[in-house]
């Protein structure tokens, strides 16, 4: 297969998984938690709201409201997460404003993912993931990313422990048929045993893969290296750093 024809493959599975998934949440909740916060669809970008079950804890899902900050446009927007932990019904258990703000407009903002895995931090403290996930809309200069965010349970609200840290980057140039230069990065968060005011490092452990394509005697020729480093987040002051 022509790697033209493989790239496409892959986008549009990309898309299709990316865009389905952000839309998949219980319509009454949805307008339960919509009514407590004393919103209106019009106010909500609906394509970014999601939603997930809580593994380690019954009858509770952890949800993001992403605000529209201004007019939803179709060359871009912007929006702030209120981030929520509900019961089944949607009573509100938890609440965070997160101040940060999400922009989309040639590099799109194209869904929020919950990530619920073993994040255990310390003994009483389990974390969830958040993440950001773009896309560019260039095709000769390919572009997607992936920044995360970590977030605990505490007390009616939730505290944020990391913020926006890049998981996922890729990149590149090529002439839309075969020849060009592609990057990737793909990295996974390793819980440490060795712990740092209290709650474990977080040790990063990062792929990244450098492709070359060229044309040789009428065929799409790849030349692929890689190389593995790690780096080392430790808790200081309430964030990783």
């Amino acid at each position: 297969m022509k790697l033209l024809q493989y790239k496409l493959v892959f986008v549009f599975c990309l898309l299709f998984k990316t865009l389905f998934s952000a839309q998949e949440y219980d319509d009454v909740r949805y307008a339960k938690v919509l009514n407590q916060l004393k919103l209106n669809s019009s106010q909500i970008h609906s394509e970014l709201y999601t939603e997930k079950k809580m593994p380690n804890a019954e009858d509770s899902y952890i949800i993001v409201v992403p605000i529209l900050q201004g007019k939803l446009e179709a060359d871009g927007f912007s929006v702030k997460n209120t981030i929520l932990i509900t019961n089944t019904d949607g009573k509100i258990t938890n609440k965070y404003v997160d101040p940060i703000e999400f922009g989309s407009d040639a590099i799109m903002l194209q869904s929020f993912t919950i990530d619920t895995g073993l994040y255990n931090l310390n003994s009483t403290t389990r974390a969830f993931g958040i993440s950001a996930n773009y896309r560019g809309s260039s095709g000769p200069n390919p572009y997607s990313s992936s920044d995360i965010s970590m977030y605990y349970p505490e007390g009616k609200t939730l505290k944020k422990v990391l913020e926006g840290y890049n998981l996922r980057r890729y990149g590149g140039e090529w002439d839309m048929n075969c020849s060009g230069e592609f990057e990737e990065d793909h990295s996974v968060i390793i819980l440490d045993q060795v712990k740092t005011n209290g709650f474990a490092n977080l040790k990063i452990k990062t792929e990244s893969i450098k492709t070359i394509s060229k044309e040789i005697n009428g065929e799409c020729s790849e030349n692929k290296t890689s190389k593995i480093s790690y780096k080392t987040l430790k808790f200081s002051k309430g964030m990783y750093k």
